[in-house]
Parts: structure tokens; sequence; C-alpha cells
């Protein structure tokens, strides 16, 4: 269950981050990511074409790397700049809970409201519309994996050849 007042501000984050990413590097961005690990604090991490053909001169295995987001130059970008908001309305809600409150319905409430932010944005065309929505991936990651991966991956993108190449490194519930 989403919280709506937390979906704007993390939409609102989400989306300054991204499109002074966009305004800084003219590349072919194919994945835009919300990660939320046990620090408790939401980040982005997109990856493009660009950024992945340098990594793989790095690296030895393609596959290994395309949809890797914490090795991408551009994991948590523009975290200090667009996410005070966030951190401060997180700190605020995070007080006077238990560690058990925070790290289960808390939880679950900050991941369910940055994938409706994302939904948010999609419906606005954010991450493109038609045919070249298709060529993107959103979703939601979350550390450690929390197995819904590839069930938020399939509410949030359209059927594509892209997502089911990417629905083949998702964990899911039922491995």
């Amino acid at each position: 269950m989403y919280d709506e007042k937390m979906v704007t501000v993390l939409q609102s984050a989400f989306q300054n981050a991204v499109s002074a990413l966009r305004a800084e590097h003219d590349e072919n961005f194919y994945y835009y990511a919300f990660i939320y690990d046990e620090l408790l604090r939401p980040y982005i991490s997109v990856l493009s074409y660009e950024a992945y053909k340098k990594l793989l001169a790095e690296k030895d295995d393609e596959d290994d790397w395309k949809w890797c987001t914490f090795d991408f130059p551009y994991c948590a970008y523009g975290y200090d700049e667009f996410f005070k908001e966030v951190d401060n309305m997180f700190l605020e809600r995070e007080n006077g809970m238990s560690i058990d409150e925070l790290y289960s319905i808390e939880w679950d409430t900050r991941v369910d409201s940055m994938e409706e932010a994302l939904k948010r944005l999609d419906k606005a065309g954010f991450f493109g519309t038609g045919e070249n929505r298709k060529n993107v991936i959103i979703n939601v990651e979350v550390a450690p994996p929390d197995c819904k991966e590839r069930q938020r991956a399939l509410r949030l993108n359209p059927e594509s050849p892209l997502l089911s190449e990417y629905l083949e490194i998702c964990e899911d519930e039922e491995e």
C-alpha cells in the first residue's frame, strides 16, 4: 500500500534527477531503476547503451553487466541534489518506529510508493510512448532482493523483447 505524500515526493525527486542526467548526458538510456536498500534511502540508477559499451570494454561477460545497476556510472545520480526532501520525509516518518516496523510495514510502504511514482511518470510519458516506450525498462529494485522484482517489472512495463530479456535475470518468488 503506497502513501500519497511519499509518492509525490519520490516522483519529483526521481523526475528531477533523471531530467538533470538527460540534460547532461546525450545517451540512449534503456533502464531506469529506483533502488531501495538496507540504508533505508531510495536512489536512482540509470543505464545507457553507451555506458554499457564502456563497461564491456573493461569486463568479459556481457550478460552479467547489462542490468547491473550498481556498477554503472549513473548509480545514485543526483542524490545529494534532488533527494533532500525524500530524506527529510523519511527521517520524520522513522521517528519513534521500532526496527521491526521500519523493516516491515514501512519498508513495504516505501517500495510500493516508489513503484507508484514510476507508474505515474510512465503514464505521463516520461519514459517514452508507443513503440519507443518498448525500448525502455523501468523497475524498483530492492537489496537484498525481495524476489518481487519480476512482478514489479511486469506491472510497470509493456510487453517487449527487451522486457523478456530483462525478466530472464529477475529473481522470482517461485525460485
